[in-house]
């Protein structure tokens, strides 16, 4: 849950028999609806009021995990390096131009063309590592513009109306989540069965 949630599940003991869980966390899942009510101070016939859940984001944050940053184009380019064979056109022209050297300083004149080899796997392996980064940097935006399109909705009690397709990650403690068979459920929640609708 946002900034609330940044630490959930570290130091965790799961297996704990007796031992009760520390004093700002709230297992909902856990707990009957009734209790969920009175700890959120919420109705499940009103929800909450636009102001409410304004200061609930104000301190929770966005109903989303902590978004970590990609890669820097540093490592992307030294991964383009990674591959075995790139690292043998490396040695390759490495040894290629140290002979060059080599036989222009025993011949006593430097030949620009026998340089022309390295130089030549060299600038191979800068194209590689500028498309290799190009196609990494694609694939990450994509990703994330796939993401953004198929983000979960919910639909919530808010004022006393029903908001149908409201993102998940704008949920707060204390919304009254709607859901029906073949949602996904889009954040921790206490949960009340009612008849359900076979026709949906």
């Amino acid at each position: 849950m946002g900034k609330g949630g940044q630490n959930y599940g570290r130091g965790e003991d799961l297996g704990g028999a007796g031992k009760e869980p520390k004093a700002d966390y709230y297992a909902a899942w856990s707990k009957d609806v009734t209790e969920c009510e009175e700890k959120y101070q919420v109705s499940r016939d009103y929800g909450l009021s636009g102001d409410e859940v304004e200061k609930r984001r104000q301190i929770y944050g966005l109903n989303e995990l902590e978004k970590h940053d990609g890669p820097s184009i540093f490592r992307l380019i030294l991964d383009q390096f990674n591959d075995t064979l790139v690292r043998i056109l490396l040695v390759a022209a490495v040894i290629s131009f140290v002979l060059a050297w080599y036989d222009g300083e025993e011949g006593g004149e430097m030949e620009i063309t026998a340089f022309v080899e390295p130089l030549v796997i060299f600038l191979i392996l800068i194209v590689n590592a500028i498309v290799g980064v190009w196609q990494e940097n694609n694939a990450e935006k994509a990703l994330d513009a796939l993401k953004e399109i198929q983000s979960e909705h919910a639909t919530v009690i808010r004022e006393g109306r029903r908001i149908s397709n409201l993102p998940a990650k704008e949920l707060v403690p204390g919304d009254i989540v709607e859901l029906r068979v073949g949602d996904k459920v889009p954040a921790d929640m206490s949960y009340k069965l009612d008849q359900l609708d076979p026709s949906g």
